[in-house]
């Protein structure tokens, strides 16, 4: 009798951690928003990226990281070259 209580409140408190955990993930996924950001390119062209992230900075994270792919076609750029390209990525116009 106790194992088979023991049991059955141990597959509820699964079951309503998983309730629980999945609504979390559902409201993430509703409240993601799209951020967009400006970079001026070493040309002086300015290009934009929009993401879609729960919060300002993880969309800046996304971004960021998208911008150094862009300027540096994902070939190693020098570390000169790199710098400069880390500097515009990591600081977009406001």
């Amino acid at each position: 009798m106790k194992s088979a209580l023991l049991s059955a409140l141990l597959l509820l408190s699964g079951t309503l951690s998983y309730s629980v955990a999945s609504a979390a993930t559902n409201k993430l996924k509703n409240s993601a928003k799209f951020y967009s950001f400006q970079f001026k390119a070493p040309t002086s062209k300015v290009f934009a990226i929009t993401k879609k992230a729960a919060s300002k900075e993880q969309a800046y994270k996304l971004a960021a990281a998208e911008c150094f792919s862009k300027l540096t076609g994902n070939k190693y750029p020098g570390e000169e070259k790199g710098l400069e390209i880390i500097d515009i990525c990591a600081n977009p116009k406001m």
